[in-house]
């Protein structure tokens, strides 16, 4: 090989070797959920769970029958059914990210987090996420999906502005029952 073509050949080889090196998958790539877009008040159908959320309302305080809590709470009313089978399908997994940080679907209210779900009779109810004050002017993102582990499954998400949402002085959650179409 000519000595003047050595220095091009080992740039288009260092240059080719850049791009392999952006074109490779991460380490988690091949466990990452797939994602499903949603929007308010449309159907999202992800592997195992058929979620349409019909109304997201920030409160300061929070009902649902005889429970209630004071806060920052984000309501998130939605329709869920499940998407193929019954046998131990739920809403197993309710997350709010804002920016580093997640929220996960508060357990204390009764309400549609972790219900058994049927295939093509949608339940409705309400989910509650307790937050902190200074959340209330960020970006956020829903994340919905039949199990809490999500790798290799479908992650139903949502993206919120929470900022454009008027809180409100008081909601009472859902009662989780039967959607009525």
């Amino acid at each position: 090989m000519r000595r003047w073509l050595a220095w091009p050949m080992g740039a288009a080889l260092l240059f080719g070797a850049w791009l392999v090196t952006l074109a490779t998958p991460t380490a988690d790539a091949d466990e990452a959920p797939f994602v499903v877009p949603a929007a308010l008040g449309e159907e999202a159908r992800g592997r195992s769970i058929t979620v349409t959320v019909t109304d997201v309302r920030l409160a300061e305080h929070v009902s649902a029958g005889a429970w209630a809590g004071e806060g920052v709470w984000l309501v998130v009313d939605l329709d869920a059914a499940a998407a193929r089978e019954e046998d131990r399908t739920a809403l197993g997994g309710a997350s709010l990210a804002i920016g580093e940080r997640t929220y996960r679907a508060s357990e204390r209210p009764p309400s549609l987090f972790q219900q058994p779900l049927l295939v093509g009779i949608p339940r409705e109810g309400s989910l509650a996420f307790e937050l902190p004050p200074d959340a209330v002017d960020e970006q956020a993102v829903l994340r919905l999906s039949g199990d809490w582990e999500t790798r290799l499954d479908s992650l139903i998400e949502l993206p919120l502005d929470l900022a454009d949402l008027d809180p409100v002085d008081s909601v009472e959650l859902t009662e989780t029952g039967w959607a009525r179409p």
